[in-house]
């Protein structure tokens, strides 16, 4: 412990007066694309290949109980 509040003291002693405020860790900008609402399956197709389903659900197995 006492090695690292030395080295944060050391830190003290830098002249910081002209250093900006790091803000972001790079200038990269994200370009992301707009969400475009498809439908890709109807449901019944999505429905097709279940296991087991109910009319207009997937069945699926108990994993929390009362």
């Amino acid at each position: 412990m006492q090695k690292i509040l030395k080295f944060v003291n050391k830190l003290s002693e830098i002249n910081t007066d002209e250093v900006e405020p790091l803000i972001y860790l790079s200038n990269e900008v994200n370009i992301l694309r707009d969400d475009d609402e498809i439908t890709e399956l109807t449901q019944e197709e999505a429905l097709k290949n279940a296991p087991k389903k109910d009319s207009d659900y997937f069945k699926v197995p108990t994993v929390v109980k009362k």
